[in-house]
């Protein structure tokens, strides 16, 4: 359960604020949302692209091998 709400908190984060940083301390994903002719996209640093904040942020999760992997986010 825990790391479902750590998740929903990352997703809502993305949502509200329009950017986030994941980092487990050596590298970093940085994914930031941008409106494309009236539709928000979301996109990471590495070009990466999500019509939804929930698939970038499990894809994101992915890259670092799961939630636990995460040193912090903002």
């Amino acid at each position: 359960m825990y790391h479902e709400d750590i998740i929903l908190e990352m997703v809502e984060g993305l949502e509200e604020n329009g950017e986030i940083r994941i980092t487990d301390g050596l590298r970093e994903i940085y994914i930031q949302s941008f409106d494309e002719d009236g539709e928000v996209i979301y996109v990471s640093n590495n070009n990466k692209e999500f019509e939804k904040a929930e698939d970038a942020i499990q894809w994101a999760i992915n890259q670092f091998g799961g939630v636990e992997n995460i040193e912090e986010w903002e």
